[in-house]
C-alpha cells in the first residue's frame, strides 16, 4: 500500500496531541501519588485515608503512558529526518531537548529537592543544614558533597535522559538499516502490518515484548535515575523504534481508528484487577530481590560494573508471574493503541484549542513537579477534607498556576523556542482566544460542579476507611504526627490489604528520616510483635531488610520470635545473609554486621529455606563471605 501524495506535508495534528497527553498524565499521576490508600508506603506517603480512585488513576496512566510517548517519539524523529534531514533533526533536539535538559538538572531539580527532599517530605536529612549545605548535597548529584554518597536521581527529568539516549542510537543505527543484510534480519514491515492490520495483532507484539518485561527487577516498572537499568531501557527502546518503523507505514492509522473502541473495550476490564496481582507478585518475591540490578554503575564506588542478576530475584511466583507481566506487555500494547486510534478517529483535523495543549505540554511537563509536589504536601496535613477532594483541588489549582506560567513566561517569550519550537505572537489574529482570565471564568461553573460530585463520593470512601485506622498505618511509617499514635489505645487488628501491621510499616521507614521513633510506641500498644503478613515475614524481618538496626534491638526485646521463617523459608538472619550480598560495600558491610546481631540474639544458623540453604550457605552463595569461628560460636 502507498502512502498519501500529501503525506509528507500534512500535520499530524491527532498524534501531536497523543504525544502531548502523554507528557499532560504526568500532571495527573503526581498528584494521585500523595492521595493513595495506606498500603502503599512510599516517599510520597502522608495522606491518612487515601483513596482508591487515585490509585485506579495511577495504575491507569502509569501502564502505557511512558511506552506511548517513547513510540511518538521515534515517530516523530523519523518524521523530522524524513521532512527536514538529519542536521536538522540534531539541531532541534540540542535545542529543544538536551539544552531544557541540563538546565533541569541545574536549575529545576535542586529547587525540587529542597522543596521535597531525597527521602520524602517528612524526612529529617536536611534538618539542621545550611542552605550552602543543602545545595551541596544536591547539586550535580551530591558531587560536591564529600560526605554524600552518589545521588543518581532524575526526579520526572529521567524521560528526557532516555529520549537523549535513543535519539543517539537512532543516530548511529540509522545507517545500518540500508545494508542489505539489515534489511532482511530487520525487516518489521510484515509484523507491523499484521500487528496494526488486525484487530488482534496487539497481542503479538505483547508476546514479543514479554521476555524483557519479565526480566526487568520489578514489574511495575518504576521510573529511574541516570543509573539505567539496561533492561528498562531496552523494554522503552523498543517502542521508540516501533515509531520510527511505524512512520514508514502510516497509512495504518485507519486501522487503528477504526478498531480504537474495540482495543479500548478489551483493556479497561483488566486495568480494574491488574494492580493487585501486579503489587503482590512484586511485595511476595524472595528477598534476593533486592541484590538484583540490571544497572551497569556502581554508585558506592562511582565504577562501571556488570549487572547483579540473581536468578532467584527473577524468575518467581512461577505462572502467576508469567500471566501477569503478559497482561501487563498486552494491555500496553492495546491502550497505546487505543489512544492512538481515538485521537486519529476524531481528531485529526485540527483545531486551535487542542494545538494549544499540544504547544503547552512539555513546559507543563517540565514545570510542573515543584508545584504538584508541593501544594500535595500542604494538602495532605489538612484533615478537613477527603483525600479525593484534596487530589481535585491540588490539580486544579496547580494546572491553573502552571498554565498560567506557560502562557505569560512562555508562549510568547524565548522560552516558547525552546519548548514549543518556535515561539507565538500575541498580535496573531488566531491568539485572540486564548485569554485566561475568560477561560478561568468558563470553566468555573463547570469546575466546581465536578468538585461537590467529587466531595459526595470521596466522603463516602473516606467514611469506610476510619473505621479500619488506616492513619495509625500511615503514621507508623511517615512519623508525620505523634498525636495520632497517642490516642490510640492499641494497634491489634490494624492491617492493610496485604497483611501489614503497624510494625511492619514502622521497620519499613529508615530510621534516619524519623522525626520521631514510632516502633516503642506501637510496641507499647502491640500484645503480639510476631504477626506476620501475607508472605509470612514479620515486623523484624522487615526491619532487617530496611537496615534499621534500632528497630531490630526494640522488637528483640519486646519478645519478637528471630526465627521465624516467611513463604521462602527466609528467617530473619537469612535475609541479613542474603542482603550482605548487595554490591555496594557500604551496605554490604552494614547487613553483615546485622546478622552478627542476629547470631548474637539466638538465630538458628542450621534453619533450611526452600532450597535446603543453611544462613551461612546463603551468606557464601550471595556475598562470598564467611563468619569468623568466633562469630559463629557466639550463636
Amino acid at each position: 500500500m502507498t502512502l498519501e501524495k500529501n503525506s509528507l506535508t500534512q500535520r499530524y495534528h491527532d498524534l501531536d496531541f497523543v504525544r502531548a497527553t502523554a507528557m499532560l498524565l504526568g500532571l495527573l499521576l503526581h498528584v494521585c501519588i500523595f492521595f493513595m490508600p495506606s498500603h502503599k508506603l512510599f516517599w510520597g506517603s502522608g495522606e491518612y485515608f487515601g483513596d482508591v480512585l487515585d490509585l485506579q488513576f495511577l495504575n491507569f496512566i502509569h501502564l502505557f503512558r511512558m511506552q506511548l510517548f517513547f513510540l511518538m517519539a521515534g515517530f516523530f524523529a523519523e518524521l523530522v529526518i524524513d521532512r527536514k534531514g538529519l542536521p536538522h533533526l540534531i539541531k532541534d533536539r540540542l535545542k529543544r531537548i538536551v539544552f531544557p535538559f541540563i538546565v533541569g538538572l541545574v536549575i529545576l531539580m535542586p529547587i525540587h529537592v529542597l522543596l521535597v527532599g531525597n527521602d520524602g517530605y517528612y524526612a529529617t536529612t536536611y534538618d539542621g543544614l545550611t542552605l550552602l549545605q543543602k545545595l551541596q548535597s544536591i547539586m550535580f548529584f551530591g558531587l560536591l558533597d564529600s560526605n554524600a554518597t552518589l545521588d543518581d536521581g532524575l526526579i520526572h527529568l529521567w524521560f528526557i535522559f532516555y529520549l537523549i539516549i535513543f535519539y543517539i542510537a537512532h543516530l548511529v543505527l540509522r545507517p545500518l538499516a540500508y545494508l542489505p543484510l539489515t534489511k532482511i534480519l530487520c525487516n518489521c514491515q510484515s509484523l507491523i502490518e499484521f500487528a496494526v492490520g488486525h484487530r488482534w495483532g496487539f497481542l503479538l507484539l505483547g508476546l514479543l515484548t514479554f521476555p524483557l518485561q519479565y526480566l526487568l527487577k520489578s514489574v511495575f516498572l518504576p521510573p529511574t535515575g541516570f543509573n539505567v537499568p539496561v533492561v528498562d531501557l531496552a523494554l522503552y527502546f523498543i517502542f521508540y523504534l516501533f515509531g520510527v518503523a511505524f512512520y514508514r507505514q502510516r497509512y495504518l492509522l485507519a486501522k487503528l481508528g477504526e478498531n480504537a473502541w474495540y482495543y479500548l473495550a478489551f483493556s479497561v476490564p483488566f486495568f480494574i484487577i491488574i494492580d493487585e496481582p501486579t503489587e503482590r507478585l512484586d511485595m511476595s518475591a524472595s528477598v534476593v530481590k533486592s541484590i538484583t540490578t540490571w544497572t551497569v554503575i556502581d554508585l558506592g564506588s562511582a565504577s562501571f560494573v556488570s549487572p547483579s542478576v540473581w536468578f532467584e530475584g527473577i524468575f518467581h511466583n512461577g505462572y502467576h508471574k508469567v500471566l501477569v507481566v503478559l497482561s501487563r506487555a498486552v494491555l500496553c500494547w492495546s491502550m497505546c493503541f487505543a489512544f492512538i486510534g481515538l485521537t486519529h478517529r476524531y481528531l485529526s483535523q485540527p483545531r486551535k484549542s487542542i494545538r494549544y495543549l499540544a504547544d503547552s505540554a512539555y513546559w507543563v511537563y517540565w514545570v510542573h513537579l515543584p508545584i504538584t509536589f508541593k501544594l500535595s504536601y500542604m494538602a495532605q496535613s489538612f484533615e478537613g477534607l477527603n483525600a479525593l477532594t484534596k487530589s481535585y483541588l491540588v490539580l486544579t489549582f496547580s494546572s491553573l498556576v502552571i498554565f498560567a506560567s506557560y502562557h505569560w513566561g512562555v508562549r510568547y517569550t524565548w522560552l516558547g523556542d525552546y519548548f514549543m519550537g518556535r515561539r507565538k505572537s500575541k498580535s496573531d489574529p488566531d491568539e485572540l482566544q486564548f485569554k485566561l482570565p475568560e477561560f478561568s471564568k468558563a470553566i468555573l461553573v463547570p469546575a466546581a460542579s465536578i468538585g461537590l460530585i467529587i466531595f459526595c463520593f470521596g466522603s463516602l470512601l473516606q467514611y469506610n476507611h476510619e473505621f479500619h485506622r488506616k492513619d495509625v498505618l500511615i503514621e507508623a511509617y511517615v512519623a508525620r504526627q505523634k498525636s495520632t499514635l497517642d490516642t490510640i489505645e492499641s494497634i491489634d487488628g490494624i492491617r492493610d490489604r496485604y497483611g501489614n501491621t503497624p510494625l511492619h510499616a514502622a521497620a519499613k521507614m529508615p530510621e534516619g528520616n524519623r522525626r520521631y521513633n514510632t516502633m516503642p510506641i506501637l510496641l507499647s500498644k502491640c500484645s503480639n510483635p510476631n504477626l506476620t503478613n501475607d508472605f509470612g515475614r514479620t515486623a523484624l524481618f522487615t526491619a532487617v531488610e530496611s537496615g534499621n538496626t534500632g528497630d531490630i534491638d526494640s522488637l528483640l526485646q519486646a519478645g519478637a520470635d528471630i526465627n521465624i521463617g516467611d513463604r521462602y523459608g527466609h528467617t530473619a538472619a537469612h535475609a541479613a545473609a542474603i542482603l550482605s550480598g548487595n554490591r555496594s560495600r557500604k551496605a554490604s558491610d552494614a547487613y553483615f554486621e546485622i546478622l552478627q546481631i542476629l547470631i548474637k540474639n539466638g538465630a538458628d544458623l542450621s534453619a533450611t529455606d526452600y532450597r535446603d540453604r543453611t544462613v551461612l550457605d546463603c551468606l557464601e552463595m550471595f556475598s562470598q563471605r564467611k563468619l569468623e569461628p568466633m562469630s559463629s560460636s557466639g550463636s
